[in-house]
């Protein structure tokens, strides 16, 4: 016995996630907004499952691993685009 999902299960689940990405598509009357979460590969995941616990976004939602800008890669913006920024600080995992 372990986590296994039965097969009802396993397409409910499947179902849920197929109908959360579908909501999420462009349409014409709703306006993108893009969120970076720039840090560590720990302090990253640890943001997700934070927006993930309040009903936020789901995991699947975001892209895989993508480097930071950096100079010679800068962030590019569409004409009009304006940003904002919050820092928050997250506790370092323990080295074992």
């Amino acid at each position: 016995m372990g986590s296994e999902v039965s097969g009802a299960d396993h397409n409910l689940l499947v179902s849920v996630e197929i109908r959360q990405k579908l909501s999420n598509y462009p349409r014409p009357d709703r306006e993108p907004v893009k969120l970076l979460v720039i840090g560590s590969r720990e302090a990253i995941q640890a943001m997700l499952q934070q927006m993930h616990m309040c009903g936020f976004a789901e995991i699947f939602e975001w892209t895989d691993f993508m480097p930071a800008p950096t100079p010679e890669r800068p962030l590019q913006c569409q004409p009009g685009e304006l940003m904002r920024m919050l820092v928050k600080y997250f506790s370092k995992p323990h080295a074992m």
